[in-house]
């Protein structure tokens, strides 16, 4: 096989390749600040030389195509420089993945910051977590003295990974919780609200697993009592191992919250559905 075909094959399989793993929400991450620019880039100058240097090939259709390509490209780059993302790290403490995020902001009389966010094991290859982008609208009349960039509104450095696929993050408009791993979600509000009520009623043994916590609902008949018990399988849940009173729904702080615990008087344990 000649040069010419081994470089077309080369520069096949990587299109193919990159086409893939954009269908499936998977990305290079090395390449997220310039967007696919550079294997655009790759692609013009190799068929184009490919072109130049083909014996067969008349002059006129390498220069059709460089003429075609390149505003393309240009244009293609502008779009990705007036994006402007930024991009930052956060590493978790149990050693198992990252979060990689990326982020923007606009002013128009108003900031709107603009997040999506990716989880990484290596660095390199990110998976976009689709469901978990968000937006924070800010008026100017909220900002703090100094004003307030993409990364503190967010809360960049003040979050708190509950396990190794859920990080919590204490935004300008409150909490927002992202989970690496959709799968795990295997709750919803409605489960918790059908479980505050089990409590209520004083069911016994009614449990329900939430963020690798393992709640349970106990009743005592002899003195009345109930209280929720929580535990977690080899302590990988955010809470320790202890006695609550109750769940309480804080529309405030936006979460269903254990409250009235042993070891501390509450802990946030799901964040509530946004009216």
């Amino acid at each position: 096989m000649t040069k010419t075909k081994w470089a077309l094959v080369l520069l096949v399989t990587i299109d193919i390749l990159l086409v893939i793993m954009h269908a499936t929400d998977y990305f290079f991450l090395f390449f997220k600040p310039t967007g696919y620019v550079i294997p655009f880039a790759i692609n013009i100058i190799v068929l184009a030389v490919i072109g130049f240097r083909a014996p067969k090939i008349y002059i006129f259709w390498p220069i059709s195509f460089l003429c075609l390509t390149i505003p393309v490209l240009l244009i293609y780059s502008f779009m990705i420089w007036f994006m402007d993302y930024n991009y930052t790290t956060i590493d978790s403490p149990h050693d198992q993945q990252s979060l990689f995020i990326e982020y923007r902001d606009v002013t128009l009389g108003e900031t709107t910051y603009f997040y999506n966010f990716y989880k990484t094991k290596d660095g390199i290859v990110g998976k976009k977590l689709e469901d978990e982008a968000i937006e924070l609208v800010v008026q100017g009349t909220d900002h703090p003295s100094g004003g307030l960039d993409a990364k503190g509104a967010l809360g960049v450095g003040k979050e708190q990974w509950i396990t190794e696929d859920v990080v919590h993050f204490s935004t300008w408009k409150g909490l927002k919780e992202v989970q690496l791993n959709s799968m795990q979600a295997s709750v919803n509000q409605e489960d918790i609200e059908i479980f505050i009520a089990r409590s209520e009623d004083k069911e016994n043994g009614y449990s329900i697993t939430i963020n690798g916590n393992h709640l349970e609902t106990r009743f005592d008949e002899s003195s009345g009592d109930h209280w929720i018990d929580v535990s977690s399988d080899y302590e990988e849940g955010a809470i320790p191992t202890q006695q609550c009173s109750r769940i309480i729904r804080n529309e405030e702080r936006g979460y269903f919250m254990l409250e009235e615990c042993t070891h501390q008087w509450e802990y946030l344990l799901y964040p509530m559905e946004r009216k």
